[in-house]
Parts: structure tokens; C-alpha cells; sequence
């Protein structure tokens, strides 16, 4: 019996010693890019399924980097996209992907990552609230192609419309979170649209946020910035004492 302790022991420390030995798991980096074309960025992401299919046991995390001034908000709603893609079209669980918003960088940068168990995320959240510390001016925060009921589509990303809550969530939480910021959105016609679409697009913007995140209507401003090539909604983000951003037309109005 005693024979038998000992040789249960030394295996059982064996075992540990052999464990302690082992590498702990870590995250590996799939693929890393800038600001690409969406049909790029779903042949990477459907390179990025693949591995996470030859690997069950591991976790799928996107990580975006924004610029600060260069949109920030967009890379945070590129990542959901990219959730809603790998899900959606790629079938994979939605319990085993995560999206992460890490902070800036000088370019907009997006990581896909593969997450054993056991291994620690490749990187921590960023309060999106701190984008605004230390501004004194307004801060450009989002801003996408739109369409219009009886428009053509004229997104790469498909037919997005101003009353779609999904576009506004990023925004409104910093809003909700920073209680001194203000939000200003313009809206944008196109070429040969009417000047009054483009008040009319901000306004269904203003409109939603109110009724889909119960935002305080007197908080956010909506103005209409005239003629660009497509259809277009800027976000902005206004700090306290701040004026209100200038819009910034690109084409000429029609002359009389």
C-alpha cells in the first residue's frame, strides 16, 4: 500500500511539474488592416471563419482602432458589421465573438483574433466617453451614406436609412454618458436633390434617436448642409461652450 502512495505521488507531481511546463494559451493574430473596401473586408472575415471553424474551443474577437479625428465612431460601427457578418452569413455562434473598441491610433485599424481557451484578450475596452478629453471644438464622430424611400441604393453597404436605431447607438451612449456634451447631426442631399432632403434627412436621424433611445431632444441639433455627391448623415459630438460645426457642402447649389 505504501509502494502504491508513492508511486501515485510521484506520478501526480509528474503531472504537475509537466503542466507547469507547458506554455500558457495565447491569442494569435489573424489578420490586421486599415480603411478597405467592404467586399475586401468580407473575404478577410471569411478567411477569419475558417480558422475559428478549425478551432471550436476558441473565441473570435474583432479589435478596432479609431483616429480621433477621422471619424472614430466609424470603426466601432464597422466591427458590429463585422459581428453581424460572421453570424449572419458565416453561421458562426454569436457566444463565441466579441467586439472590442481599444482607443486611437494615427489610422483607423481593424485586428481579427483568435482566442484559445484559458488565453487572455488581446486588448481592453476604451471608454469611448474619453474621445472628447480635452476638446474644445466639435469632434466628427460618425458618418455614412443614406437613402431615402423610392432611392436607388447607393451604399456599398446596402440600403441604409436615416431611421435605422442601429446607425445612432455608439453615438447616443456617449452622449447619454457625457451629460455636458451636445450632438449635432447634418444630413446632406445629393447632387440633384432638393436642399429641404437634407434638413429632412437630419431631422428623421434627430427623430429616431429620440424615440429608439429616449434621447433629450434639446440636446442634439439638426441641420441641413446642402449638396454632396450621395445622400450623406455626419455625426458630430459638441463640447461645452462650443459652436456648432459648420456643415461642409461639396457641390454647388443649382442656379436660377
Amino acid at each position: 500500500m505504501k509502494r502504491l502512495f508513492t508511486t501515485v505521488l510521484l506520478l501526480t507531481l509528474s503531472a504537475a511539474a509537466h503542466a507547469q511546463q507547458q506554455p500558457a494559451p495565447v491569442a494569435r493574430l489573424i489578420d490586421e488592416f486599415g480603411e478597405i473596401q467592404f467586399s475586401d473586408l468580407m473575404a478577410r472575415l471569411d478567411n477569419f471563419a475558417v480558422e475559428l471553424q478549425n478551432e471550436p474551443a476558441a473565441r473570435g474577437v474583432v479589435v478596432a482602432y479609431g483616429s480621433r479625428h477621422k471619424f472614430p465612431g466609424w470603426p466601432l460601427r464597422r466591427a458590429h458589421a463585422s459581428h453581424n457578418y460572421l453570424v449572419n452569413t458565416r453561421g458562426l455562434d454569436a457566444s463565441r465573438l466579441s467586439t472590442v473598441f481599444a482607443g486611437l491610433r494615427e489610422e483607423s485599424t481593424f485586428q481579427l483574433w483568435v482566442v484559445p481557451p484559458g488565453a487572455e484578450p488581446p486588448a481592453k475596452h476604451f471608454d469611448p466617453v474619453l474621445l472628447m478629453s480635452g476638446e474644445k471644438t466639435p469632434l466628427p464622430f460618425d458618418r455614412y451614406s443614406v437613402i431615402e424611400r423610392g432611392d436607388p441604393p447607393e451604399s456599398e453597404y446596402g440600403d441604409i436609412y436615416p431611421d435605422e436605431a442601429e446607425l445612432y447607438k455608439y453615438f447616443v451612449e456617449v452622449l447619454k454618458r457625457d451629460p455636458a456634451l451636445r450632438g449635432c447631426v447634418i444630413g446632406y442631399t445629393s447632387r440633384r436633390g432638393s436642399l429641404a432632403a437634407g434638413r429632412r434627412i437630419a431631422a428623421r436621424a434627430k427623430l429616431t434617436m429620440a424615440k429608439a433611445y429616449a434621447v433629450d431632444v434639446t440636446r442634439v441639433a439638426a441641420l441641413g448642409g446642402g449638396r454632396r455627391e450621395y445622400k450623406m448623415i455626419e455625426l458630430w459630438l459638441v463640447p461645452p461652450g462650443a459652436p456648432l460645426p459648420r456643415p461642409s457642402p461639396a457641390l454647388r447649389g443649382k442656379r436660377r
